[in-house]
């Protein structure tokens, strides 16, 4: 049994397939309960890879995966004009993993899965920090561009680990994602956490892809009004790196990377019955709907919980 009662809230899409496994298997090193929400579009609506997802959800028997359908139409229109469909579906992924959180659960970590987690590290920090004195914690990450061996040297802080009892869908719904968790939130809290060694807990693979699967996170992303992302990625893969990225301007060094994240098509081997919860277009209708203070008898109605 994992000491400490923390769940991990990973949100997933097949373009960030190569990094899964590392994620997944990191994050079984500290957590009790390993909640995978998935929607069936894209969301720029183009489908899915249903045969890569099937496949992913039976070499993973240990974490629950959610799967909800893509249905725009369901959204009350004040949502989308509070939120905005551009980060309103990586929010109600959040929301959808929180629904399915087991009872004991004490703190939630929110992941995306392009972010890995240094499990051992990660198990040693929890052992010894105050993490428990805090409602919010926004963990310190290495951040890569291209290649998994290009780490920047400026390190960011997107991760955040946050008391179970101090969330509700107000915070989670939110065109700030989970930014708006650590601003919201009253404290204690700490930004920048760093491990025991004094480096950061998680590795941040966010702009390591190929030409097409970059053009495909911009174009579905939260962020893909903020700016021409589609020319800048064209632009970027007529050289090799030069040094530095389009997105920040960061510098790099060379890295041994730390997980086998490489260029290979993964491929996952069948360990179980696929553990899948999926969802009705009217069942994420009634989540979006519900009232704060109704939110979570509801939810443990629709999981059992």
């Amino acid at each position: 049994m994992i000491q400490h009662r923390i769940a991990t809230v990973v949100n997933f899409c097949s373009n960030e397939s190569r990094f899964i496994t590392s994620c997944l298997e990191e994050a079984r090193r500290f957590s009790r309960q390993i909640i995978v929400p998935v929607c069936d579009h894209f969301f720029d609506g183009t489908p899915e890879n249903r045969a890569l997802l099937e496949q992913i959800y039976a070499a993973f028997p240990h974490c629950l995966f959610i799967e909800y359908p893509f249905v725009p139409h369901k959204i009350p229109k004040r949502i989308w004009k509070k939120i905005g469909p551009a980060h309103f579906w990586h929010s109600f992924s959040r929301l959808v993993g929180y629904s399915a959180l087991e009872e004991d659960v004490e703190a939630v970590l929110f992941l995306d899965a392009d972010e890995v987690p240094d499990g051992r590290r990660f198990a040693e920090w929890l052992d010894s920090s105050d993490y428990q004195q805090h409602q919010v914690l926004k963990l310190a990450n290495y951040w890569y561009f291209r290649e998994p061996e290009n780490q920047s040297l400026q390190w960011e802080d997107s991760a955040v680990l946050v008391k179970k009892r101090a969330v509700d869908s107000s915070l989670l719904l939110s065109k700030e994602e989970r930014d708006e968790l650590y601003h919201s939130l009253p404290g204690p809290k700490r930004r920048h956490v760093i491990g025991v060694d004094g480096l950061p807990l998680v590795h941040h693979y966010s702009w390591v892809r190929t030409e097409e699967e970059m053009l495909k996170k911009v174009r579905s992303w939260g962020h893909k009004a903020d700016r021409n992302w589609v020319e800048l990625v064209q632009k970027e893969f007529q050289a090799p790196f030069q040094g530095t990225d389009f997105v920040h301007g960061y510098k790099y060094q060379k890295v041994m990377p730390p997980f086998p994240i490489d260029w290979k098509v993964p491929s996952w081997e069948k360990k179980g019955p696929p553990n899948v919860r999926r969802l009705t277009a009217a069942e994420v209708g009634q989540l979006v709907r519900r009232e704060r203070g109704s939110l979570l008898n509801w939810v443990k109605e629709l999981f059992g919980a």
